[in-house]
């Protein structure tokens, strides 16, 4: 639904409005306006209590569609990828007429994970006694099978897992009468074509344990005002006072953040040439170096754009001149309730997971994914291997993310002290969102209390 309080009391112009100066038109999808209007205060120990976290683990956790791996990383018949959510063990693996299949990690005779690393299987082997499934989950073997009269060997398979796939990626959903996936993920299918998500590979992949609950790390991802404090280096040329923010469906929000704005908040104020220089040397994500001299009157955004563009041709080998500014220099941030974060544009996608480590609701497994569109010509490179940071490694020493480790150190110096703020609250203590900027923030609780009162 439309609303007018994206527009008022702001100190600089609307995002629609920075749209209408760019040098290209934007398409209908970027123009759309959808807002979530319930203000409520949050009780702090939605984030703490072990009680209300066992709740989400039965009521949110495992009736949502949850993202497990990318088609290329099971291309072949036998490959198979293992996949841990709280408490339950998945394998996914690619069958032999070219389907995939999600299954129970779990031998049924004694309980023991049958396959603790990816690999291409021929068949799924107990290490503990042997017994034997094939890679459709059918039962094969049980060298002692005369002393188990209770086993029917003909129906014995493993336990399947609901299994469904967009633009290559994998989800799955432990519950069997959830809405079908596409139907849960609109608008992001049409969206994302426009940004060519299916010529995309992942170059990047990068986890660690992060010492907050899953909403208080999601949260720190969904909106854009934190750069003015938490990354600072980026406020010369983040237009995170311009910022729109969409409730586009039950399941699906964005925030879309114009670069090469300075915001009314930081202590100097450029002009377009100045903005153009740090666009360069401090945010990072233009490089190092001008690869082409600004034309006379060109802003900061239809530069960055124009350079965008043919960084871009030259290392996709596609035609991009159609594509507006807004495509390929600002930050258009989607999240998929309750954990898929991807972003959108036409340069690198990041995509994020979190994920609540074991039943504890003070970590959370973050996971970072980058994706580019792959060159035109010849096969899709393989998808970028794991590259897991153990507890003293910082984000900055993800060197295959590039300026973004950096930033990422700044947004984890924020967590624990979070998650130790909401204890500190205790059971009465309240948090409050703000009404425009954090609606995708309470958008998120919001759909926690939809599943919980399922």
């Amino acid at each position: 639904m439309a609303t007018a309080l994206a527009g008022t009391g702001r100190p600089t112009i609307s995002y629609r409005e920075v749209l209408e100066k760019d040098t290209r038109p934007t398409p209908p999808l970027m123009r759309e306006q959808t807002l979530d209007m319930e203000l409520e205060r949050i009780p702090a120990s939605r984030y703490t209590s072990p009680e209300f976290f066992k709740r989400e683990v039965e009521k949110v956790w495992f009736k949502t569609w949850q993202y497990v791996c990318r088609e290329e990383h099971v291309p072949n018949v036998g490959d198979t990828h293992v996949y841990e959510l709280l408490n339950k063990q998945v394998i996914v693996t690619r069958q032999a007429d070219g389907s995939l299949k999600a299954m129970q990690n779990v031998c049924l005779h004694r309980g023991r994970k049958l396959v603790t690393q990816g690999g291409c299987k021929q068949q799924f082997r107990c290490p503990y006694h042997g017994l034997t499934w094939n890679i459709d989950g059918s039962f094969k073997e049980n060298p002692f099978g005369w002393d188990f009269p209770q086993i029917d060997a003909k129906n014995f398979p493993l336990p399947e897992i609901r299994l469904e796939t967009w633009a290559g990626f994998v989800f799955i959903n432990f519950d069997k009468d959830a809405e079908p996936l596409l139907d849960q993920l609109a608008p992001m299918p049409e969206h994302f074509a426009h940004w060519r998500i299916e010529d995309c590979t992942m170059v990047a992949h990068v986890g660690k344990i992060v010492p907050a609950n899953w909403k208080a790390t999601c949260e720190a991802f969904i909106e854009s005002h934190h750069v003015f404090t938490t990354h600072p280096q980026l406020n010369p040329t983040n237009g995170y006072e311009s910022c729109q923010y969409d409730v586009l469906s039950d399941h699906v929000t964005r925030f879309m953040n114009p670069s090469g704005m300075t915001p009314t908040v930081y202590h100097e104020q450029l002009d377009e040439e100045q903005r153009i220089q740090r666009m360069f040397r401090t945010s990072g994500r233009m490089g190092d170096d001008k690869p082409m001299d600004p034309e006379p009157g060109m802003t900061a955004r239809s530069y960055a754009g124009a350079v965008s563009r043919q960084l871009l041709e030259n290392e996709t080998g596609r035609d991009f001149q159609e594509a507006c500014d807004a495509d390929l220099v600002d930050g258009i941030s989607y999240d998929f309730f309750p954990n898929f974060h991807l972003w959108g544009g036409l340069r690198d996608k990041i995509c994020y997971r979190f994920r609540p480590v074991g039943l504890d609701p003070n970590q959370t497994f973050m996971e970072v994914m980058l994706f580019r569109i792959a060159p035109k010509d010849g096969p899709k490179p393989a998808p970028a291997a794991f590259n897991m940071l153990g507890p003293d490694d910082p984000w900055s020493s993800a060197t295959e993310l590039a300026f973004l480790a950096s930033v990422y150190d700044q947004d984890q110096s924020n967590m624990g002290p979070v998650q130790e703020g909401l204890r500190a609250l205790g059971d009465e203590g309240v948090i409050h969102f703000s009404q425009y900027m954090e609606v995708r923030c309470r958008h998120l609780h919001h759909m926690v209390d939809v599943y919980l009162n399922r």
